[in-house]
């Protein structure tokens, strides 16, 4: 019996890069433009595989809740969620932190506060009454800082506005701002810089009135059974992806500067908002 685990422990070194380190799936859901079934982040997943020697598939979920409930089901999946997900996810299901994307040289970005261009309000606190637009009930920039920000004048967010529009996603908040369903709403900055870029014509249309931030990116994470070993992998990767043509090129579709590794407390800041806001909500 031990020569046997011998010779088989023999031809499995043999075999070197040919077995993955890890598979599974490569989660995805309102980080990005375009979300559902994207060119660009399964090029991203085949990328990240290939060089970290595993097997993820891009798999789409239509909201924070699912990315985390998949993930706690699939505990061998990666993922690309967003701060305020991430926070809870890690305290409740183990969810580890690989690394953070960089976004103009920084692992930050901002809440845009953003209405038409005709619009003479000034602040978020002055469309009371009005409807607010935001991606997701758990989405760091869409609803978690603008409700925040609103409690710190002594405001219930979900008392203020006339209505609450839940749109799915950051560029669906846009266009239902661009389209009068709104009358204002909270966006991801690094959504809004990319969505310009294919939609130019918008930037005269819509303005942002208010800029809350910076705060920690949106994050790269495993569920809690991915091993060290392949966490670290994914580490150097993303660390050395500017390194490579591919990898360059890759950064610029994306929008992104790169990635760094950051300890948890990285989002520590997210979790103070949190508790500000759900102490006595029962969350």
């Amino acid at each position: 019996m031990r020569a046997f685990l011998i010779i088989i422990a023999f031809l499995l070194v043999g075999m070197g890069g040919s077995m993955p380190a890890s598979a599974g799936a490569f989660v995805f859901s309102g980080v990005v433009l375009d979300q559902g079934e994207n060119a660009l982040l399964s090029r991203f997943a085949a990328w990240l595989s290939k060089q970290a020697g595993g097997d993820w598939q891009p798999n789409y979920q239509p909201s924070y809740r699912g990315l985390s409930d998949y993930m706690r089901e699939h505990s061998d999946a990666l993922g690309w969620s967003c701060g305020a997900p991430y926070v809870e996810d890690a305290l409740q299901d183990g969810q580890q932190l690989v690394a953070v994307p960089l976004f103009h040289g920084e692992p930050l970005y901002h809440s845009l506060v953003m209405t038409r261009s005709d619009r003479r309000e000034k602040t978020l606190r002055d469309f009371k009454g009005g409807i607010f637009a935001y991606s997701d009930p758990r989405s760091n920039s869409g609803y978690l800082v603008p409700a925040f920000e609103l409690h710190k004048q002594g405001i219930d967010i979900r008392k203020h506005f006339s209505y609450l529009l839940h749109t799915g996603l950051h560029e669906n908040t846009i266009e239902a701002l661009l389209g009068g369903l709104a009358d204002v709403g909270n966006v991801d900055e690094y959504i809004w810089v990319e969505y310009l870029k294919y939609h130019p014509e918008v930037e005269s249309k819509l303005k942002v009135i208010e800029r809350f931030g910076p705060y920690p990116f949106t994050p790269i994470v495993a569920a809690k059974s991915v091993p060290d070993p392949v966490i670290e992998k994914l580490r150097q990767v993303l660390i050395h992806i500017p390194d490579s043509v591919e990898g360059r090129s890759l950064l610029t579709a994306l929008g992104l500067d790169g990635f760094v590794v950051k300890p948890p407390e990285f989002y520590a800041p997210i979790v103070a908002m949190q508790k500000a806001i759900y102490k006595d909500k029962g969350r």
